[in-house]
């Protein structure tokens, strides 16, 4: 498969990381760029900024970012502190904790939602524990099977 230049460049000029199809991780990524997955990653990824699971991507693990969009398959934990996103390609299995979720008809959810309270800046949950409900969190959950 040819890079095409122009794709690269405009990567770095909007500052996104990004694993293509064909590239396997395992490990955990901690930064500041925005992330588009469209290979494969196992582990934990924390960002300040936005993770996008493009159409052939797939994650498993769990993730703290400030926006999520899945259009590929993610099966783990999701933490954000401004909206998940599950487009009409996208498969999640797992939890969600997010002020705002938005799931697309022709998406795939299997999983538990917890709807943070509006305007909180991060998450405060570490990755890989599962903590009670903070006081921040509001007591509205939804389930879909």
């Amino acid at each position: 498969m040819k890079l095409k230049r122009q794709r690269v460049d405009k990567s770095h000029r909007t500052d996104t990381t990004t694993i293509l199809e064909g590239i396997t991780v395992v490990g955990d990524i901690k930064g500041s760029h925005n992330l588009l997955l469209n290979g494969r990653f196992e582990g934990t990824i924390d960002l300040t900024a936005q993770f996008l699971v493009g159409k052939t991507g797939k994650f498993k693990g769990e993730v703290k970012a400030k926006y999520v969009i899945i259009e590929g398959e993610i099966e783990g934990k999701v933490m954000a502190n401004e909206k998940v996103e599950l487009r009409d390609t996208g498969k999640y299995k797992g939890e969600i904790l997010a002020p705002s979720v938005m799931i697309s008809d022709n998406a795939f959810f299997d999983g538990v939602g917890k709807m943070l309270k509006e305007g909180l800046e991060r998450p405060d949950i570490p990755l890989s524990k599962s903590a009670p409900p903070s006081k921040e969190e509001k007591s509205k959950e939804f389930q879909s099977g």
